[in-house]
């Protein structure tokens, strides 16, 4: 801003030494301060908002140092009131710490972890265990207990056993320090901090009542089943088979031997740190306490074929069938999806299979003699025989039913064959559907499908549609796992399968084309998540597809182009990954105690400082109050110059002015009209306000319809009801000087100006924020107004609905023209954050206000 206090000297106002004049100085100081403090605190609110509705993941401790930042600035504010008005608004004090409070206790609550006992037997299990075992282990419960299908033996770890080796070894606080700053997205740094995070856990020791249950449940189950019992330790962590799936991100340990038992355990704990966990856990938005680490302790299963099951197409729930999986052996490659895997697909009616395609299933995974697992060849006689005979395939559609309607709604399900020929079921979670349409049915054939482009060469067919979409870019083919953290953003990614560890590149590409995989994997449940079009089950995309190349990728219709083929690639709006998860319901919540502006109309009886509900309320009372107690200077010093003055113009606004020297003709004392202001600046801002063609009463556009005609119809009613706009505007004046604030309803306008005869004094500052709409309306308003303000020569900056722009060193008359124009922006764009809808609009209206159509009328 300007110095206004030099200004102030310039105009004889305060020349000679009284005490009258000294008290004025400090309390222009304090004004001063508080003016900044209004801008920056502005600005903050901007920045938080601009993370919380942003596209991108962020963390609490992102909202909490903005929110510290903002409380600092918001306090300061308040003594700087207190400071100017003599302690006349101490309550002001209180409303900050209790809105402060608030926010404070919102932002840093720790999820609770209710004490139980290490160990929660599989008989004992049930889904209201989830709290306490995980959602993994407290549904197979369910399933075991309540829907009675076959399950493995076994018991839970709970979470508070986690909860107590974590917080005995302060793992969150150590690990915390060090990936508190870190960018996900930054392949390279989240391998080497979560390995780093990882080995904090290993390497700690274990309560010793948690290793003594651990090791008891273990020599049961040796008594149970004798001394070669082997067994599968896997996560359950809590949100884990949430809405978000978490699938595939942290570690199952398969084939443990019952000595062991703790190590492996460990093992399954220190998986809340794998690196695709992060990431994953981060780009979700849950906090690392959100996620403790509940496990399932179970007999393993020597599976002769597993798989996995969808009770509905997650592609196209449409269909009324039911999706199933096979590969022999152990169903580890099923799941994520890497292994070649024969496909059925069922009629939910009749359970009869509809769909029968048979894979070239060269490997399979094995149990391995001391521990762990082994890959073997599969025998030539197996290799193209299906895994389960059409009877098998009728049980296991059937258990997959009972269980839907158990649940009440569509399931992913892991099961396996044992070598006595007996199906049992090893995990039931929801199943994360698409709920838009398509016409195909995946069967991965390689013929052209339907919805082709003619003219664009095609360098792949068929395959299946994991996650639906299109999107171009350069194709990048793996060859190996350490080229990952070279993978560039906006990358298609080609692999020779699908595989978990691909969920911390999804925040750079655009793509997915695998070689093998299958829809029922744990990649193409993520892939679906986050909303990354992924084709796989393609047979040849790393030896078809260029490294390189640019291409594009139809996963919706199974078909990878050369080239960019632009009129199919979808123009979605990107959503949060975060949306809906517990840290971004937490920073909307808090948002709400920051952003809101319930304090709009100062001469409501509430406009005090107990019924200042968040900090944007705290800011607009004390910038009101500090105009009045500048404007009306005279009342209580006793200044022999009256400072305050009403300017009466055809606007339906009040505007008060303080003349610091020349800026209205002799004889205006208590009000006068626009013909006497005399200060450059002020005059051409005024005159663009006043231009004939803006209308600051009734409806802007065409489209406005409902609430913008109500508000444009009865908060505006006529430019004789000066108090329409929300209050009181303030301007002080020279000659040559403007400072001018608007409070116009719900947004806030300052426009800062010198015109003088020195070119090199001249500048312009103008800032803009708020309005009653949205954000994503507000923000489209904000880029519109920056969009004019750059064709004016300004030089802006745009952070979500706060503009700021500056222009210097141009000759009065150049200055005088763009005050005009700005001007007569404010009254043009008053009300378009209730128009505009979207994007595209924006470039119409500011041809439309460049052409002089200032209400924005079509035809």
């Amino acid at each position: 801003m300007f110095n206004l206090f030099n200004l102030f000297r310039k105009s004889g106002i305060l020349d000679g030494e009284t005490p009258e004049k000294e008290a004025y100085r400090k309390k222009y100081h304090f004004f001063q301060s508080l003016l900044a403090g209004n801008n920056m605190a502005l600005e903050i609110i901007t920045d938080i908002e601009g993370v919380c509705y942003g596209e991108k993941p962020f963390t609490l401790e992102t909202i909490l140092d903005r929110t510290e930042r903002l409380l600092k600035v918001v306090y300061d504010i308040a003594e700087d009131l207190n400071a100017l008005s003599g302690g006349r608004y101490p309550g002001l004090f209180d409303s900050v710490e209790r809105i402060g409070i608030g926010l404070l206790q919102e932002l840093v609550r720790r999820k609770e972890i209710e004490p139980t006992a290490p160990i929660m037997s599989m008989e004992s299990l049930s889904l209201e265990n989830a709290s306490e075992t995980g959602g993994k282990a407290a549904s197979l419960g369910e399933v075991k207990n309540r829907v009675h299908l076959p399950t493995p033996r076994g018991f839970a770890v709970t979470a508070y056993a986690c909860y107590q080796f974590l917080r005995e070894n302060r793992i969150f606080q150590q690990a915390g320090r060090f990936l508190r700053g870190l960018d996900i997205d930054d392949t390279g740094k989240l391998l080497e901090l979560s390995e780093k995070a990882r080995k904090l856990v290993l390497e700690a020791p274990l309560p010793a009542e948690v290793e003594a249950a651990l090791v008891a449940e273990a020599d049961k189950l040796v008594r149970d089943f004798g001394p070669n019992v082997r067994l599968a330790m896997r996560s359950s962590a809590l949100s884990e088979d949430s809405e978000s799936s978490f699938a595939g991100q942290h570690s199952s340990v398969l084939n443990v031997r019952p000595g062991d038992i703790v190590t492996a355990y460990k093992e399954v704990v220190a998986s809340v740190f794998n690196p695709r966990a992060v990431y994953y856990r981060r780009s979700k938005g849950y906090p690392c306490d959100h996620v403790v680490m509940s496990a399932l302790c179970l007999t393993m299963v020597d599976a002769a074929a597993s798989g996995v099951m969808y009770t509905r197409d997650p592609n196209d729930t449409r269909k009324n069938i039911i999706l199933i999986n096979a590969v022999w052996g152990l169903g580890v490659g099923a799941v994520e999806g890497s292994s070649a895997a024969d496909f059925y697909t069922v009629e939910k009616k009749t359970l009869s299979p509809l769909t029968v395609r048979v894979a070239d299933k060269e490997t399979r995974i094995t149990l391995g003699g001391e521990g762990g697992l082994s890959t073997e060849s599969v025998p030539e006689a197996f290799r193209r025989e299906r895994c389960l005979p059409e009877e098998h395939i009728t049980t296991l559609a059937g258990y997959g039913l009972r269980l839907e309607r158990h649940y009440g709604r569509p399931l992913d399900i892991e099961w396996a064959l044992d070598r006595k020929d007996r199906l049992v079921i090893l995990q039931a979670r929801p199943l994360g559907l698409d709920l838009m349409c398509e016409e195909e049915e995946c069967t991965g054939e390689q013929t052209a499908p339907a919805g082709e482009v003619p003219g664009f060469p095609v360098l792949l067919r068929g395959g299946c549609t994991a996650s639906r979409g299109k999107a171009a870019g350069a194709a990048f083919v793996v060859t190996s796992d350490h080229t990952l953290v070279n993978i560039p953003e906006g990358s298609i990614l080609i692999a020779p399968q699908t595989s978990p560890r691909y969920v911390s590149l999804l925040g750079r590409v655009r793509a997915i084309v695998t070689d093998v995989g299958s829809v029922t994997g744990h990649m193409a449940s993520v892939a679906r998540e986050f909303g990354i079009p992924t084709l796989v089950g393609t047979g040849a995309g790393t030896t078809t597809i260029p490294h390189g190349a640019e291409i594009t990728v139809d996963a919706s219709h199974r078909v990878v182009y050369a080239g960019r083929v632009e009129q199919i690639l979808e123009r979605k709006k990107p959503v949060n990954p975060m949306k809906g998860s517990p840290i971004y319901k937490t920073a909307r919540s808090a948002l709400k105690k920051i952003a809101i502006l319930n304090l709009v109309d100062p001469d409501r009886e509430d406009f005090t400082p107990e019924h200042c509900r968040t900090l944007h309320d705290v800011i607009r009372f004390a910038h009101e109050m500090s105009m009045r107690e500048m404007f009306h200077i005279n009342e209580e010093l006793g200044v022999d110059k009256s400072f305050a003055l009403r300017v009466r113009a055809p606007l339906p606004m009040r505007i008060l002015a303080v003349d610091l020297g020349g800026g209205f003709g002799p004889g205006c004392e208590l009000e006068c009209d626009m013909t006497d202001v005399v200060s450059v600046p002020f005059r051409a801002l005024l005159l663009g306000m006043t231009h004939p063609n803006v209308h600051w009463v009734g409806a802007v556009g065409v489209d406005v319809k409902g609430f913008m005609n109500i508000v444009a119809e009865s908060a505006m009613a006529g430019p004789d009801q000066d108090e329409r706009m929300g209050g009181p505007n303030y301007a002080a004046v020279s000659k040559n000087y403007l400072n001018f604030n608007s409070r116009l309803g719900y947004h806030f306008a300052t426009v800062d100006a010198y015109c003088g005869l020195n070119v090199n004094d001249n500048y312009i500052t103008f800032s803009f924020k708020g309005g009653a709409a949205d954000i994503g309306r507000r923000s489209r308003r904000a880029m519109l107004i920056t969009a004019i303000l750059k064709r004016l020569g300004l030089h802006t900056k745009l952070k979500g609905d706060m503009v700021t722009g500056t222009v210097a060193k141009y000759v009065s008359p150049v200055m005088e023209e763009k005050l005009d124009l700005i001007g007569r922006l404010l009254g043009s764009v008053r009300l378009l954050d209730m128009v505009l809808s979207d994007d595209g609009q924006i470039e119409w209206y500011v041809d439309e206000f460049f052409k002089g159509n200032y209400s924005f009328q079509r035809g």
